[in-house]
C-alpha cells in the first residue's frame, strides 16, 4: 500500500481550494499527518493531525450553537417586551454573548496552535523526506501570517481616511472613487490570500512528491 498519506494529504489540500467540498479537506489532511506521524515516529505530525480534528469538531460545534441560539433572538420567536422581565432578557443576552465569546476564544487558541504545528510539521517533513516543497509551503504560510497582520491596520487606516477621499467629489466621479477605495482596502488581504493559495499549492506538491521510501 506504501505511504497512502501522501495521496490523502495531497487530495486534502486540493479540496481546500474547492468551495463546498473543502469542509472535508481538514479531516483528510489531519488523517494524513497522523499517518505520517506513525510512519516516521514523529509526534509533531500526530499532534498536528489531532489539532486539525479538534479544530474541525470545534468549528462544527460553534456553527451548531449559533444555529440553535440565534433563532431565539429573532423578532418572530421572542415574546413581547412587556412579557419579558428586563433582567431575564439581559441574562439571556449575556449568556449568549458569554458562550459565543468563550467558544470563539477557544477556537482561536486551537486554531493558532494548529497553524503553528502545521508550519512546524512542514519544516520537519522537509528535513525527513528531503523535500524542499514542504519547506516552501512552510515559509509561505509564515509570509501569509505576516502579511495578514500588516494588512489589518492598513485596512483600518484606509477606512478611517475614507471621508477625506469623498470630500468635494462630484457625484459623477463617485463610482470611480468608491472602486478605488475598495481596492485600497482589499489589496493587503488580496496579497495575503495569494500567499495562502501558493502555500496550499506547494503543500499539494509536497505531499504528492513524498518518496515511497525515506532517503538515507
Amino acid at each position: 500500500m506504501g505511504r497512502a498519506y501522501k495521496w490523502l494529504g495531497g487530495i486534502g489540500y486540493i479540496l481546500m481550494l474547492i468551495p463546498y467540498v473543502n469542509f472535508i479537506a481538514l479531516i483528510l489532511i489531519a488523517i494524513a499527518w497522523i499517518m505520517m506521524g506513525r510512519d516516521t515516529k514523529q509526534t509533531l505530525f500526530t499532534v498536528t493531525g489531532i489539532l486539525m480534528i479538534i479544530m474541525f469538531a470545534m468549528s462544527i460545534a460553534v456553527v451548531g450553537v449559533l444555529f440553535t441560539m440565534i433563532p431565539g433572538f429573532m423578532p418572530g420567536t421572542m415574546r413581547p417586551p412587556a412579557e419579558v422581565p428586563p433582567m431575564e432578557f439581559l441574562k439571556k443576552i449575556f449568556a449568549f454573548t458569554g458562550i459565543f465569546v468563550a467558544m470563539g476564544l477557544t477556537l482561536a487558541i486551537i486554531g493558532l496552535a494548529e497553524l503553528i504545528a502545521e508550519i512546524a510539521s512542514h519544516f520537519r517533513a522537509s528535513k525527513i523526506f528531503q523535500n524542499t516543497w514542504f519547506k516552501v509551503g512552510g515559509w509561505l504560510r509564515i509570509a501569509t501570517i505576516i502579511m495578514a497582520v500588516i494588512a489589518i491596520p492598513i485596512m483600518i487606516l484606509t477606512v478611517m481616511s475614507a471621508p477625506e477621499m469623498f470630500r468635494g467629489i462630484l457625484p459623477s466621479m463617485m463610482v470611480g472613487n468608491i472602486f478605488a477605495l475598495i481596492m485600497r482596502i482589499l489589496w493587503p488581504m488580496l496579497i495575503a490570500a495569494i500567499l495562502g493559495l501558493l502555500a496550499t499549492i506547494f503543500s499539494i506538491i509536497a505531499f504528492f512528491t513524498i518518496p515511497e521510501e525515506t532517503a538515507t
